[in-house]
């Protein structure tokens, strides 16, 4: 089985790679090493050039400073925008004749590459699952105020939109992983429903393999633990939560982020399509030179 496993994987990264550099052919440069299409990081089959699009957004692992060396020698110096964090070159002029309906499109009137430190990417609001825990700490505990929960969005809000590469296991990435453990720690019924689903995909598989009494045991016992964790979200809901009653994780969810930070791929390369690769739309050609 790991032996199958390993070469499906091999299969996806050979995959994934040959789809890049078919990209990189139609892009004004290539994707840097180690690249993941910004937006399918599930699927790698899935990628394709937008159908109205301009630009392609890459996340990789390479930090800043090694992602700007490698366009230097890919294509020459790029200019530096914000100190460490965002550098940009420009490749060619665009002349766009008309305006109007042009303003639909996100035309790049520079097409080149722009890279930047995923910390640029600041979030106006913190809604992702990851700072519920700390939104709720801020609205019920005295000892915290909606001030420290902006503090915390201002701090890792970008975490948001970062990407933090696939895990060992299957369907998951890493702060997806990650997130789940700490849920387990921190809280009793999550974890409960986290347990149970565990269980019946391992019953799932026990009756593949013909091992019915193992698996309806199982099943039993997932049975049990999310009438638990349902009994414990029904009695949050019927009766009123007093400040007191509510756990004080702060430090803990703090470590968490902590941990997602050290795993998030530190930087965002995006990548223009050349003007011959843009959509074929004829009023679109006849409003641009290049």
């Amino acid at each position: 089985m790991k032996t199958t496993s390993a070469i499906i994987v091999a299969m996806v990264i050979m995959l994934t790679g040959n789809i890049l550099l078919a990209m990189g052919d139609k892009l004004m440069a290539p994707p840097p090493p180690g690249a993941v299409l910004k937006g399918n990081e599930r699927d790698g089959a899935s990628f394709k050039i937008p159908a109205a699009g301009f630009t392609a957004s890459f996340h990789t692992p390479m930090q800043v400073g090694e992602a700007v060396s490698f366009y230097a020698r890919e294509v020459g110096p790029m200019d530096e925008l914000v100190s460490g964090e965002h550098y940009r070159t420009d490749m060619m002029t665009v002349e766009i004749k008309q305006l109007g309906v042009l303003k639909v499109y996100d035309i790049p009137e520079n097409p080149g590459i722009s890279v930047k430190s995923v910390r640029m990417l600041q979030p106006r609001q913190c809604i992702s699952e990851y700072f519920r825990p700390f939104r709720r700490m801020a609205d019920e505990l005295e000892q915290y105020s909606r001030d420290d929960f902006n503090e915390i969005c201002s701090r890792y809000g970008y975490l948001q939109y970062a990407y933090f590469g696939r895990s060992d296991e299957a369907g998951l990435n890493r702060d997806e992983v990650l997130h789940r453990e700490y849920r387990r720690e921190l809280d009793a019924a999550a974890g409960k429903g986290l347990d149970a689903g565990e269980m019946m995909a391992e019953a799932q598989r026990l009756m593949q393999q013909g091992k019915m009494d193992e698996a309806t045991e199982l099943l039993h016992k997932a049975a049990e633990l999310q009438q638990e964790a349902m009994q414990m979200d029904l009695q949050r809901l019927q009766e009123p939560v007093a400040q007191e009653e509510v756990a004080d994780n702060w430090e803990g969810w703090l470590r968490f982020l902590n941990e997602l930070e050290a795993i998030a791929f530190p930087t965002i390369v995006v990548i223009d399509y050349h003007p011959s690769h843009w959509p074929d739309d004829e009023w679109l050609r006849e409003s641009t030179d290049w």
